[in-house]
């Protein structure tokens, strides 16, 4: 096994271990403010964080270690490592059991590894550029039936911050409704897009996406055989914060509807160009 890749691993099951028991420590939710649920999430990332940083800087102590949410920003090493310490931080809050921890290392500025572990279903996701995917040791392939019928599973993503994105939203909403497709929304990005890499579900869609969301999960989509593009085919859903994540041979059952639903609520002004 790649060693990099085994520390990787050692440093996320460590980190795992320590937000599972977090996660069964106690309930905040009731009589809490606001600010103090987001201090103790803020809290518990920074401690996450602390414990993967320790792991990977005894075997590599010259690499950048990088939390995700902190403003220090240390990009002059070659090799960078960037932590998630909490993806689906309302779930975890909730105690609704799909949360994940993840990291990315770059190497001169592009993805050469991805971890995603999920600590209560233990489910490890890893991707190691020109190398494929694997869940739980066993390689991945994206689902490659290429045709868009029943028994099709979407996981969505919408955040509401543009109000022109909603007539988007629900009108291929009402059109995959009549396709009879099954929707998940689980509150969890990063998850659905381990999940879609390993063949559990069939196309990502999302409105208003965070590119946070993306750049843990890209590297596994792309070793499994999955295309991301914006709802036009192409390359700019960073931008448009629209983004449709599937084989490519769904995908283009699924363009036809998206290009043509999207071109009209363009012409009418109610699309989100920035």
């Amino acid at each position: 096994m790649n060693p990099i890749l085994n520390i990787a691993i050692r440093a996320i099951r460590t980190g795992g271990k320590v937000l599972a028991q977090d996660y069964d420590l106690k309930d905040i939710t009731h009589n809490s403010e606001k600010k103090n649920i987001l201090n103790y999430i803020k809290a518990i990332r920074k401690k996450i964080f602390l414990t993967i940083d320790t792991i990977i800087h005894r075997s590599y102590p010259h690499h950048a270690v990088i939390n995700i949410f902190s403003k220090k920003k240390n990009t002059l090493s070659h090799r960078q490592w960037f932590i998630n310490p909490l993806s689906g931080a309302v779930n975890f809050i909730k105690k609704i059991p799909h949360f994940c921890l993840s990291l990315l290392i770059k190497e001169k500025n592009q993805a050469y590894i991805s971890v995603i572990y999920d600590p209560i279903k233990n489910d490890l996701f890893t991707a190691i550029r020109g190398q494929g995917a694997q869940l739980n040791g066993v390689r991945t392939r994206c689902c490659e039936n290429n045709s868009f019928s029943h028994n099709k599973i979407i996981a969505i993503y919408f955040k509401n911050k543009n109000k022109k994105n909603t007539y988007l939203y629900v009108s291929l909403l009402q059109y995959f409704l009549q396709e009879k497709v099954s929707f998940r929304q689980t509150g969890c990005s990063l998850l659905d897009l381990a999940y879609l890499s390993s063949g559990k579900i069939n196309i990502y869609l999302g409105f208003n996406e965070r590119e946070l969301h993306i750049i843990f999960g890209e590297l596994q989509i792309r070793e499994s055989g999955g295309l991301i593009t914006d709802f036009l085919g192409g390359h700019n859903y960073i931008k448009s914060k629209l983004i449709l994540i599937g084989h490519p041979g769904i995908l283009k059952f699924f363009l036809k509807k998206t290009r043509k639903i999207h071109d009209i609520y363009e012409n009418h002004g109610c699309v989100n160009k920035n």
